[in-house]
């Protein structure tokens, strides 16, 4: 009962915060996950953190050591791929599942058929690994405790979104991509504002590497339960327990500029279908978003969910190889490298 009225009385100070919100913020910067006061009301509602505007953003880059990272069970295909290069027809769109949360109803049989415009040729970065919410975390499991700074966040790169991040850009290196594994915690000390400083540092990025063609913004979803807890997901791969992967793609239906969604949505398709192919079961359905969550600095960004905060790390890890070794097979198949 006493968590009950907690709730409760957390709910009802978070409807007042979301109207203060709505008076003082007018309704275009509700439509866009930059504006981040919804999530803010979001965050409280579920973990009672109050993400407070104006606080002052320190991102300290922290990096994993590699020599402390496994190398990678994974082989990778050198082109001509068995069976030659890959390709997509229409009809396999039918077996994509999609949540939609606006209006828009894209063909997503042209799209998975589209021609890809994405060079990963040479060797200057070109792909960026982010963390919007860095400090994300996963249940504990024996061995694998980590100190929380609040409920499933952490600041100890070992344990949060950073190692999973990690573990994509080892698989990626390994296959001779090139890759820039930004460590900044986007989320922390002020959850508020941070798809704004992932933006900003993407830009930077950008304008230091033009040769960037794909950036990659690495989460793990949180699905409460109704009777408490939260929701794990589950997969297999290589013989291996793994959680799974959502894709989250964003449009321009909530007014901001992003005039390319419909290319990130095709590359997305692409590598939805491939990860299904290599690993039956890995994928849980895609969002596709009215926000554009920074999807516009590249035709090939995505954003996708490692899992969910009730699968452990190292279910994560596995996923996120899983992710990376895809992509590579992705990148090869289509002769984009």
């Amino acid at each position: 009962m006493e968590n009950w009225n907690k709730r409760v009385k957390r709910t009802c100070v978070g409807v007042l915060l979301l109207a203060i919100l709505l008076r003082l913020g007018g309704s275009g910067p509700m439509a866009a996950p930059e504006a981040e006061s919804a999530a803010a009301f979001f965050l409280y509602l579920q973990t009672g953190r109050v993400a407070r505007p104006g606080e002052e953003m320190v991102s300290p880059a922290v990096t994993i050591p590699k020599e402390t990272q496994p190398t990678t069970v994974f082989t990778f295909p050198t082109a001509p791929l068995d069976g030659g290069p890959l390709s997509f027809e229409a009809s396999e769109a039918e077996s994509i599942e999609i949540k939609n949360g606006g209006t828009y109803e894209p063909d997503l049989g042209s799209l998975l058929e589209a021609p890809v415009n994405l060079d990963f040729s040479g060797e200057d970065p070109r792909v960026l690994i982010i963390h919007t919410h860095a400090t994300e975390s996963y249940t504990i499991e024996p061995g694998w405790e980590y100190t929380a700074s609040s409920d499933y966040r952490t600041l100890d790169p070992e344990y949060n979104m950073i190692r999973v991040g990690e573990a994509m850009t080892r698989i990626l290196e390994e296959a001779g991509i090139p890759v820039i594994h930004d460590t900044t915690l986007n989320d922390y000390p002020s959850y508020n504002g941070s798809y704004d400083r992932t933006r900003e540092n993407i830009e930077r990025y950008l304008e230091q590497y033009p040769s960037i063609q794909m950036v990659i913004d690495v989460h793990r979803d949180a699905v409460e339960l109704l009777e408490g807890g939260q929701m794990a997901t589950s997969a297999t791969v290589n013989g291996k327990p793994s959680a799974q992967v959502m894709l989250v793609m964003g449009t321009d239906e909530g007014g901001l500029t992003h005039p390319n969604w419909q290319d990130n949505l095709s590359w997305a398709l692409k590598l939805q279908v491939e990860m299904e192919r290599q690993y039956p079961g890995l994928t849980r359905p895609m969002s596709l978003r009215p926000e554009r969550y920074n999807q516009h600095a590249t035709p090939g960004s995505v954003l996708v969910e490692i899992g969910t905060a009730g699968d452990t790390l190292q279910r994560a890890i596995l996923a996120s190889e899983a992710f990376a070794h895809t992509l590579v097979t992705l990148i090869q198949g289509l002769g984009l490298r």
